[in-house]
């Protein structure tokens, strides 16, 4: 009988059979593992991380910590096994981060470290500054010492509570792609106009974004991050109390032009009569003399973002300044030089007035 005996041939297969499965159960694992290699940086920040996979990259996703839902946006470069992930922003010094498959299996972590030396971010200002705002106020600006991350939307940093009772509000417009400086130290938020617009729905239904008679504090937290991850380390705020609807354009005929010398570089001061926008103003108004373009520092002074100073960087030359002034200059309430901000749909309708127009303000010297 030979039923004890066994075909060499059908063992070397069989024994082959697996040795193969074996591999491809070796490559089945690494086709799972992600392997940290470095954490690139450029300039002091961390600016991509350096991984090693078999795995197809594009079920990875990098994320803020171990359990959050906020992914990192950027990009994945690959060279055979080994890939680069750079983000759109540098990651933030002292925050972990994890790359998961389809966005729940975490991988792999790595961690910046805390940049010591560098000074936190600060909020330099908070505007309007003034005490008492319009009923229609239509913007606030937030600025910044240093450029300031956008893995979030910004009001989840930002808060408004009616002190009046309480109660928190919601006046700012949410926007996808939000109003900031190209330097990323400026952020406009918008009241929302739907809301200010007497006309519109939004305005019949939910009323204006503020009351008036009544105190709003803007609280910023601590939490939020410049780009190069410093934290600013303490809340800020500011408190409004709200006034009447300002419903009338700002006019020329209202300002007041102060020259007190008229040699040398003394600085010429305007006051507005009323509070305009802090940004607008600096941006829409162009000094000229006897000579031409005159540059020179503009700067509001005082609280109430009513007076506007210019120290010339020459001397003036010539018996005469005059000032070029652009009509998309606006107060508080959105109201330029040309239009109101708030004014009737059938009106509305009529062609556009053109803001990008100027008038003319002229100062002699005093003989």
């Amino acid at each position: 009988m030979d039923v004890g005996f066994t075909n060499p041939i059908p063992k070397k297969i069989k024994y082959g059979l697996v040795f193969f499965c074996g591999l491809l159960c070796i490559g089945c694992g690494r086709e799972g593992v992600v392997t940290i290699k470095q954490v690139d940086y450029e300039h002091a920040k961390a600016v991509g991380v350096t991984f090693d996979t078999a795995m197809d990259v594009e079920q990875l996703r990098v994320f803020v910590g171990a359990e959050s839902q906020t992914s990192v946006i950027g990009v994945i470069v690959s060279e055979g096994h080994q890939h680069r992930f750079t983000p759109v922003v540098p990651f933030t010094s002292g925050q972990t981060y994890t790359l998961r498959q389809q966005d729940t299996v975490v991988l792999a972590s790595f961690s910046i470290p805390e940049v010591q030396g560098i000074p936190p971010a600060e909020v330099l200002a908070i505007y309007p500054q003034v005490d008492t705002v319009p009923e229609n106020l239509l913007k606030v600006y937030l600025e910044f010492n240093r450029p300031m991350q956008r893995l979030e939307n910004a009001l989840d940093h930002i808060s408004v509570t009616d002190a009046t009772d309480g109660t928190v509000v919601q006046p700012f417009l949410r926007l996808e792609s939000e109003l900031w400086n190209a330097e990323g130290t400026l952020l406009t938020l918008w009241l929302d106009p739907g809301r200010i617009k007497t006309d519109l729905i939004p305005n019949r239904e939910l009323g204006l974004p503020l009351e008036s008679g009544k105190r709003y504090r803007l609280e910023i937290d601590s939490g939020w991050k410049s780009q190069d991850g410093m934290a600013l380390q303490q809340r800020y705020s500011k408190t409004w109390v709200v006034g009447q609807r300002d419903d009338q354009r700002p006019a020329l005929r209202n300002w007041t032009l102060e020259w007190k010398e008229a040699t040398g570089k003394a600085p010429l001061t305007i006051d507005f009569g009323e509070p305009m926008d802090a940004f607008l103003g600096v941006e829409t108004l162009r000094f000229f003399d006897d000579v031409g373009r005159v540059n020179g520092k503009l700067e509001f002074v005082g609280q109430q973002q009513q007076q506007l100073r210019f120290t010339p960087e020459r001397e003036w030359q010539g018996p005469e300044i005059k000032i070029q002034v652009e009509n998309r200059l606006e107060d508080l309430s959105g109201n330029n030089l040309a239009r109101l901000f708030d004014r009737p749909i059938a009106e509305g309708a009529e062609a556009e007035p053109d803001t990008s127009k100027t008038q003319t303000l002229r100062i002699r010297r005093k003989e």
